[in-house]
């Protein structure tokens, strides 16, 4: 096995823990073992968010209107200071009576060098619009 496949290897298994951690929707425990205490993180229309406790609470604001979420990594790239991966991304809403699966596809920018366990940066691209369309449609039109 070559380095460049180690690393890959390494890549996809850090990636596998991560999104297994969280997608239980539980940012207490998820948290920590992948975000540096200073990580920053960019995600569609929020200003940036710094440090693992606001981290903690972005999720936890996730969390309120989530029931599920479940991570499908498509195609990844391991790079000496980051990862790039592709994800399909399936979201179940509490209040949903339906329990609809909202599909959503996106890219995320994981900033953390090969031998290290915690990001530094993460940066998230996706349209996050599926998932407000169809809060709208169950809260009654009301958000």
């Amino acid at each position: 096995m070559t380095d460049l496949d180690a690393q890959t290897a390494a890549a996809k298994l850090w990636l596998q823990n991560y999104h297994l951690l969280g997608d239980q929707l539980n940012p207490d425990i998820a948290v920590p073992p992948f975000y540096a205490p200073d990580c920053e993180f960019r995600f569609p229309g929020r200003p940036l968010i710094k440090g693992q406790e606001a981290i903690i609470n972005f999720f936890k604001q996730q969390s309120t209107v989530l029931e599920s979420m479940k991570h499908t990594i498509g195609h990844f790239d391991v790079l000496p200071d980051r990862i790039y991966q592709e994800a399909s991304i399936e979201y179940v809403l509490k209040a949903d009576p339906e329990k609809k699966v909202i599909h959503v596809n996106g890219i995320a920018i994981f900033g953390k060098r090969v031998n290290e366990d915690q990001m530094r940066f993460f940066t998230v691209y996706l349209d996050p619009s599926p998932i407000a369309e169809r809060l709208k449609e169950v809260s009654g039109g009301v958000n």
